[in-house]
């Protein structure tokens, strides 16, 4: 199995999104595909439950339950979207969706959000989840579970961020192991 959480995260920072809102981000992925083992993301490679409203990088994937459908004049809206990979999934929502200013919140916002219940406070004032109106006590309660998801999934990602960061070094202190090795056999065989 890929590492969907390392693909999410690797695009994440990519796009400009902090460590710190890079996990949050994979944290997402993970609630809303209920770890990566809904029957959505199972069929669709969908990491968020998006539906299908004609997304570049998407076909239209199973339909959603009828207590979902919301078809008015794009009946798209009736299916989920359904990408090729997760990569594909994690571009849409990360370099499409959250690169555009939404509900008066700037990709900048989010790609600087400081903890889970900032980034799910964001998310709702960009309209992405729940039926309750921004400001309203309907949203703070889910904005609470939200981020309380966010952060519970996040601490089961497996991210390797060390390579990512450190990967001058890494490559310095090989090379110079490798010198190191050459000097001794040079030395020894003299």
């Amino acid at each position: 199995m890929a590492n969907y959480d390392q693909i999410i995260y690797d695009t994440a920072i990519k796009q400009g999104f902090t460590p710190t809102a890079a996990k949050f981000v994979v944290g997402q992925a993970r609630f809303e595909s209920a770890n990566y083992t809904s029957p959505v993301f199972k069929a669709n490679n969908n990491t968020s439950g998006m539906k299908f409203i004609g997304q570049p990088l998407a076909t239209r994937g199973t339909p959603a339950p009828a207590n979902e459908r919301t078809c008015n004049l794009n009946c798209n809206s009736d299916y989920y979207a359904k990408f090729a990979s997760v990569q594909d999934s994690a571009n849409d929502k990360i370099v499409r969706l959250y690169s555009k200013t939404m509900g008066g919140v700037t990709p900048e916002q989010l790609k600087n959000a400081k903890t889970p219940e900032e980034f799910a406070r964001l998310l709702k004032k960009r309209r992405y989840y729940g039926p309750s109106a921004y400001g309203t006590p309907g949203a703070e309660k889910e904005i609470s579970q939200y981020a309380g998801g966010i952060k519970l999934l996040m601490l089961r990602a497996q991210i390797v961020e060390f390579v990512g960061k450190n990967k001058n070094k890494i490559g310095l202190g090989i090379g110079l192991l490798l010198a190191g090795a050459l000097l001794y056999l040079y030395k020894k065989n003299k």
